[in-house]
Protein backbone atom coordinates (compact mmCIF):
# COMPACT_ATOMS: atom_id res chain seq x y z
CA UNK A 1 0.00 0.00 0.00
CA UNK A 2 1.84 2.75 -1.21
CA UNK A 3 2.24 6.34 0.77
CA UNK A 4 -1.30 4.84 2.93
CA UNK A 5 -0.97 5.58 6.39
CA UNK A 6 -0.61 3.18 9.00
CA UNK A 7 -4.15 0.78 8.69
CA UNK A 8 -4.08 -0.76 12.42
CA UNK A 9 -5.41 -3.86 13.78
CA UNK A 10 -8.35 -2.51 16.56
CA UNK A 11 -6.35 -4.46 19.67
CA UNK A 12 -3.41 -2.47 18.52
CA UNK A 13 -6.05 1.03 19.33
CA UNK A 14 -8.04 -0.20 21.86
CA UNK A 15 -7.73 1.12 25.68
CA UNK A 16 -10.01 2.44 28.06
CA UNK A 17 -9.84 5.63 26.73
CA UNK A 18 -12.97 5.30 23.71
CA UNK A 19 -15.73 6.57 25.74
CA UNK A 20 -18.30 7.68 22.41
CA UNK A 21 -19.08 6.10 19.78
CA UNK A 22 -20.52 6.68 15.90
CA UNK A 23 -22.64 4.26 13.34
CA UNK A 24 -22.40 4.77 10.06
CA UNK A 25 -24.33 2.67 7.39
CA UNK A 26 -21.47 0.32 7.02
CA UNK A 27 -22.65 -1.27 10.08
CA UNK A 28 -25.59 -2.27 8.82
CA UNK A 29 -24.53 -3.37 5.61
CA UNK A 30 -22.20 -5.51 7.14
CA UNK A 31 -25.16 -6.88 9.23
CA UNK A 32 -27.26 -7.38 6.12
CA UNK A 33 -26.77 -6.54 2.54
CA UNK A 34 -30.33 -5.23 2.49
CA UNK A 35 -28.80 -2.07 3.53
CA UNK A 36 -26.62 -1.49 0.57
CA UNK A 37 -29.23 1.04 -1.35
CA UNK A 38 -28.85 3.83 -3.29
CA UNK A 39 -32.13 5.68 -2.20
CA UNK A 40 -35.55 4.54 -0.93
CA UNK A 41 -37.20 6.20 -3.97
CA UNK A 42 -35.08 4.25 -5.95
CA UNK A 43 -36.55 0.91 -4.19
CA UNK A 44 -39.92 2.27 -5.25
CA UNK A 45 -38.46 2.54 -8.94
CA UNK A 46 -36.82 -0.75 -8.89
CA UNK A 47 -39.20 -2.67 -7.38
CA UNK A 48 -42.39 -1.17 -9.29
CA UNK A 49 -44.19 -0.05 -5.95
CA UNK A 50 -47.00 1.82 -6.90
CA UNK A 51 -46.57 5.42 -6.38
CA UNK A 52 -48.90 8.23 -7.50
CA UNK A 53 -47.36 10.11 -10.64
CA UNK A 54 -48.14 13.31 -8.95
CA UNK A 55 -46.65 11.93 -6.02
CA UNK A 56 -43.80 11.75 -7.64
CA UNK A 57 -43.76 15.40 -9.31
CA UNK A 58 -43.49 16.25 -5.56
CA UNK A 59 -39.95 14.67 -5.46
CA UNK A 60 -38.88 16.12 -8.69
CA UNK A 61 -40.31 19.45 -8.18
CA UNK A 62 -38.54 20.16 -4.54
CA UNK A 63 -35.62 18.23 -5.91
CA UNK A 64 -35.28 15.69 -3.10
CA UNK A 65 -34.84 11.97 -2.59
CA UNK A 66 -36.54 12.52 1.20
CA UNK A 67 -40.08 11.07 1.98
CA UNK A 68 -40.32 12.56 5.12
CA UNK A 69 -39.83 16.10 3.31
CA UNK A 70 -42.36 14.95 0.54
CA UNK A 71 -45.00 14.20 3.39
CA UNK A 72 -44.31 16.73 5.16
CA UNK A 73 -45.42 18.92 1.91
CA UNK A 74 -48.69 17.46 1.29
CA UNK A 75 -49.77 17.57 4.77
CA UNK A 76 -49.37 21.28 4.48
CA UNK A 77 -51.15 21.41 1.62
CA UNK A 78 -54.08 19.94 2.87
CA UNK A 79 -53.90 21.98 5.95
CA UNK A 80 -54.11 25.28 4.05
CA UNK A 81 -56.24 23.73 0.83
CA UNK A 82 -60.43 24.17 1.21
CA UNK A 83 -60.51 21.83 -1.69
CA UNK A 84 -59.74 18.56 -2.92
CA UNK A 85 -59.18 17.30 0.87
CA UNK A 86 -59.75 13.80 -0.40
CA UNK A 87 -57.30 13.85 -3.00
CA UNK A 88 -54.71 15.48 -1.32
CA UNK A 89 -55.35 12.98 1.92
CA UNK A 90 -55.33 10.05 -0.55
CA UNK A 91 -51.60 11.22 -2.13
CA UNK A 92 -50.56 11.91 1.59
CA UNK A 93 -50.98 7.91 2.67
CA UNK A 94 -50.22 6.28 -1.19
CA UNK A 95 -46.70 8.40 -0.39
CA UNK A 96 -46.40 6.94 3.35
CA UNK A 97 -47.73 3.81 1.76
CA UNK A 98 -44.72 3.83 -0.67
CA UNK A 99 -42.34 4.39 2.19
CA UNK A 100 -43.15 1.86 3.99
CA UNK A 101 -42.60 -0.65 1.18
CA UNK A 102 -39.92 0.59 0.22
CA UNK A 103 -38.18 0.60 3.76
CA UNK A 104 -39.74 -3.37 4.01
CA UNK A 105 -37.88 -4.31 0.85
CA UNK A 106 -34.54 -2.62 2.42
CA UNK A 107 -34.53 -3.86 5.91
CA UNK A 108 -33.20 -6.96 7.76
CA UNK A 109 -36.26 -8.69 9.90
CA UNK A 110 -35.89 -9.24 13.06
CA UNK A 111 -34.05 -13.01 12.89
CA UNK A 112 -31.46 -11.54 10.98
CA UNK A 113 -30.09 -9.12 14.02
CA UNK A 114 -27.57 -10.52 16.19
CA UNK A 115 -28.97 -8.14 18.66
CA UNK A 116 -27.19 -9.76 21.63
CA UNK A 117 -23.85 -9.33 20.46
CA UNK A 118 -24.08 -5.75 19.16
CA UNK A 119 -25.94 -5.19 22.56
CA UNK A 120 -22.62 -6.64 24.31
CA UNK A 121 -20.59 -4.41 22.18
CA UNK A 122 -22.68 -0.88 22.71
CA UNK A 123 -23.05 -1.56 26.59
CA UNK A 124 -18.76 -0.23 26.07
CA UNK A 125 -19.67 3.06 25.54
CA UNK A 126 -21.01 5.75 27.27
CA UNK A 127 -22.66 7.61 24.37
CA UNK A 128 -23.55 5.72 21.26
CA UNK A 129 -24.78 8.36 17.82
CA UNK A 130 -25.95 6.70 14.86
CA UNK A 131 -27.11 8.35 11.44
CA UNK A 132 -28.37 5.23 10.42
CA UNK A 133 -32.44 5.08 10.78
CA UNK A 134 -32.84 1.63 10.69
CA UNK A 135 -34.37 -0.57 13.94
CA UNK A 136 -30.39 -2.83 14.64
CA UNK A 137 -29.57 0.03 17.30
CA UNK A 138 -33.39 -0.29 18.94
CA UNK A 139 -33.66 -4.15 18.96
CA UNK A 140 -30.12 -4.08 20.29
CA UNK A 141 -30.29 -2.03 23.19
CA UNK A 142 -33.58 -4.10 23.88
CA UNK A 143 -32.00 -7.21 24.79
CA UNK A 144 -30.78 -5.65 27.71
CA UNK A 145 -32.49 -4.30 31.03
CA UNK A 146 -33.59 -0.45 30.98
CA UNK A 147 -30.76 0.10 33.38
CA UNK A 148 -28.12 -0.21 30.90
CA UNK A 149 -29.48 2.11 27.83
CA UNK A 150 -31.77 5.30 27.52
CA UNK A 151 -32.70 7.23 24.55
CA UNK A 152 -34.88 10.25 25.85
CA UNK A 153 -38.54 9.06 25.94
CA UNK A 154 -38.49 8.13 28.98
CA UNK A 155 -41.99 9.62 29.88
CA UNK A 156 -45.26 7.65 29.62
CA UNK A 157 -46.15 8.86 26.71
CA UNK A 158 -42.87 8.14 25.37
CA UNK A 159 -42.31 11.60 23.64
CA UNK A 160 -38.71 13.76 23.81
CA UNK A 161 -39.28 16.59 26.49
CA UNK A 162 -36.00 18.85 25.72
CA UNK A 163 -36.15 19.71 29.44
CA UNK A 164 -36.09 16.79 31.19
CA UNK A 165 -32.46 15.31 29.29
CA UNK A 166 -30.36 14.42 32.82
CA UNK A 167 -29.11 10.92 32.72
CA UNK A 168 -29.57 8.79 35.98
CA UNK A 169 -27.38 6.54 36.59
CA UNK A 170 -24.63 4.61 34.31
CA UNK A 171 -26.71 4.32 31.50
CA UNK A 172 -25.35 4.53 27.70
CA UNK A 173 -27.04 7.39 25.96
CA UNK A 174 -28.29 6.65 22.46
CA UNK A 175 -28.88 9.33 20.03
CA UNK A 176 -30.58 9.19 16.28
CA UNK A 177 -28.70 12.06 14.72
CA UNK A 178 -31.01 11.38 11.70
CA UNK A 179 -34.27 9.88 13.59
CA UNK A 180 -35.16 6.70 12.97
CA UNK A 181 -38.02 4.28 11.28
CA UNK A 182 -39.85 3.84 14.97
CA UNK A 183 -39.86 7.89 15.70
CA UNK A 184 -42.70 10.44 14.74
CA UNK A 185 -43.20 13.62 15.01
CA UNK A 186 -46.35 15.13 15.62
CA UNK A 187 -47.83 18.74 13.23
CA UNK A 188 -46.99 20.69 16.37
CA UNK A 189 -43.43 19.59 16.20
CA UNK A 190 -43.21 17.17 18.99
CA UNK A 191 -41.17 13.88 18.89
CA UNK A 192 -42.22 10.42 20.34
CA UNK A 193 -41.22 7.01 20.25
CA UNK A 194 -43.71 4.41 18.64
CA UNK A 195 -42.43 1.31 21.05
CA UNK A 196 -41.57 -1.97 18.83
CA UNK A 197 -41.08 -5.52 19.87
CA UNK A 198 -39.21 -7.93 17.84
CA UNK A 199 -42.57 -9.04 16.01
CA UNK A 200 -43.85 -5.21 15.38
CA UNK A 201 -43.54 -5.43 11.86
CA UNK A 202 -42.32 -1.86 9.63
CA UNK A 203 -45.93 -1.38 8.76
CA UNK A 204 -47.01 -1.01 12.28
CA UNK A 205 -44.34 1.20 13.21
CA UNK A 206 -44.87 3.99 10.50
CA UNK A 207 -48.70 2.86 10.13
CA UNK A 208 -50.14 2.85 6.76
CA UNK A 209 -53.52 4.64 7.82
CA UNK A 210 -51.73 7.33 9.86
CA UNK A 211 -52.34 10.74 9.24
CA UNK A 212 -50.46 13.81 10.91
CA UNK A 213 -47.84 12.44 12.58
CA UNK A 214 -45.03 12.18 10.44
CA UNK A 215 -41.61 9.40 10.53
CA UNK A 216 -39.08 11.11 11.71
CA UNK A 217 -35.85 10.23 9.65
CA UNK A 218 -33.78 11.86 6.80
CA UNK A 219 -33.12 8.69 4.85
CA UNK A 220 -31.25 11.02 2.12
CA UNK A 221 -29.88 14.38 1.19
CA UNK A 222 -27.15 16.92 0.92
CA UNK A 223 -25.68 17.80 4.49
CA UNK A 224 -26.93 21.61 4.34
CA UNK A 225 -30.37 19.57 3.94
CA UNK A 226 -30.03 17.67 6.54
CA UNK A 227 -28.63 20.18 8.96
CA UNK A 228 -31.81 21.93 8.49
CA UNK A 229 -33.99 19.57 9.27
CA UNK A 230 -31.86 18.41 12.55
CA UNK A 231 -32.34 22.63 13.52
CA UNK A 232 -35.60 22.20 12.99
CA UNK A 233 -36.54 19.62 15.01
CA UNK A 234 -36.28 19.48 18.96
CA UNK A 235 -35.11 15.91 19.47
CA UNK A 236 -32.58 16.27 16.21
CA UNK A 237 -31.05 19.70 17.84
CA UNK A 238 -30.57 18.15 20.86
CA UNK A 239 -29.31 14.87 19.63
CA UNK A 240 -27.16 17.25 17.75
CA UNK A 241 -25.67 19.81 19.99
CA UNK A 242 -24.75 16.93 22.03
CA UNK A 243 -22.41 15.90 19.16
CA UNK A 244 -21.15 18.84 18.77
CA UNK A 245 -20.45 19.33 23.12
CA UNK A 246 -18.89 15.70 23.27
CA UNK A 247 -16.44 14.56 26.18
CA UNK A 248 -14.32 11.69 25.81
CA UNK A 249 -12.25 9.75 22.26
CA UNK A 250 -14.34 8.69 19.74
CA UNK A 251 -14.71 5.70 17.54
CA UNK A 252 -16.37 5.28 14.54
CA UNK A 253 -17.58 2.65 13.05
CA UNK A 254 -18.76 2.06 9.85
CA UNK A 255 -19.42 6.07 8.08
CA UNK A 256 -18.25 6.66 5.08
CA UNK A 257 -17.34 10.57 6.43
CA UNK A 258 -18.41 12.08 3.19
CA UNK A 259 -17.86 15.89 2.25
CA UNK A 260 -21.19 15.83 0.28
CA UNK A 261 -23.12 14.42 2.83
CA UNK A 262 -22.03 14.78 6.18
CA UNK A 263 -20.06 18.03 6.64
CA UNK A 264 -22.37 18.52 9.57
CA UNK A 265 -21.30 15.03 11.50
CA UNK A 266 -17.28 16.04 10.26
CA UNK A 267 -17.94 19.43 11.89
CA UNK A 268 -19.03 18.89 14.80
CA UNK A 269 -16.42 16.13 15.15
CA UNK A 270 -14.01 18.51 14.28
CA UNK A 271 -15.53 21.34 17.26
CA UNK A 272 -16.52 18.95 20.19
CA UNK A 273 -13.61 17.87 23.19
CA UNK A 274 -12.11 14.65 21.59
CA UNK A 275 -8.79 14.39 21.84
CA UNK A 276 -8.78 11.63 19.81
CA UNK A 277 -10.78 9.74 17.12
CA UNK A 278 -10.27 6.23 15.48
CA UNK A 279 -11.83 5.67 12.41
CA UNK A 280 -12.83 2.10 10.60
CA UNK A 281 -11.85 1.67 7.19
CA UNK A 282 -13.38 -1.09 4.66
CA UNK A 283 -11.35 -4.50 4.60
CA UNK A 284 -13.09 -4.92 1.07
CA UNK A 285 -12.18 -1.31 0.05
CA UNK A 286 -9.41 -1.52 -3.30
CA UNK A 287 -5.96 0.33 -1.77
CA UNK A 288 -6.49 3.38 -4.12
CA UNK A 289 -9.82 4.11 -2.27
CA UNK A 290 -8.62 3.56 1.08
CA UNK A 291 -5.98 6.08 0.57
CA UNK A 292 -8.84 8.60 -1.06
CA UNK A 293 -10.92 8.16 2.25
CA UNK A 294 -7.56 8.28 4.53
CA UNK A 295 -6.66 11.63 2.99
CA UNK A 296 -10.22 13.67 2.56
CA UNK A 297 -10.82 12.45 6.33
CA UNK A 298 -7.25 13.64 7.48
CA UNK A 299 -7.60 16.94 5.36
CA UNK A 300 -10.91 17.79 7.45
CA UNK A 301 -9.29 17.37 10.42
CA UNK A 302 -6.34 19.17 9.75
CA UNK A 303 -5.23 21.99 12.07
CA UNK A 304 -7.98 21.02 14.71
CA UNK A 305 -4.73 19.34 17.31
CA UNK A 306 -7.15 15.96 17.10
CA UNK A 307 -5.74 12.75 16.98
CA UNK A 308 -6.72 11.01 14.38
CA UNK A 309 -6.06 6.95 13.76
CA UNK A 310 -7.25 4.11 10.80
CA UNK A 311 -8.67 0.75 11.95
CA UNK A 312 -9.36 -2.24 9.72
CA UNK A 313 -13.42 -2.62 10.56
CA UNK A 314 -12.78 -6.37 10.23
CA UNK A 315 -10.87 -6.78 13.52
CA UNK A 316 -12.98 -4.73 15.46
CA UNK A 317 -15.66 -6.82 17.13
CA UNK A 318 -18.55 -4.33 15.86
CA UNK A 319 -17.10 -6.20 12.22
CA UNK A 320 -18.00 -9.48 13.47
CA UNK A 321 -20.91 -9.52 15.42
CA UNK A 322 -22.42 -12.16 12.38
CA UNK A 323 -19.54 -14.16 13.00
Amino acid sequence: MDNLIEIKQWENVDDDSWRNLLLGNGFSIGISDKFHYWTLLDNVKKLGIKMYPHAQEIFDKVNTVNFEEVLRIIYHAYIVNFYNLDAIKSLYLNVRKSLIEAVNASHVTYGGVPALNINTQLRKFRSIYTTNYDLIPYWSVMKSNSDSFCDFFWNKACVFNSSDTTIIGAKSALYYLHGAIHLQESPDGCTFKVTATQETSISEIIDESGFKDTPLFISEGKSEFKLRRIRSNDYLNFCYNRLLKAQGNFVIFGHSLSEDYDAHILNALKENNAEKIAISVFTGMKDKDKSKFINEVQTHFHGSKKEVVFFDSSSHPLGQVNT
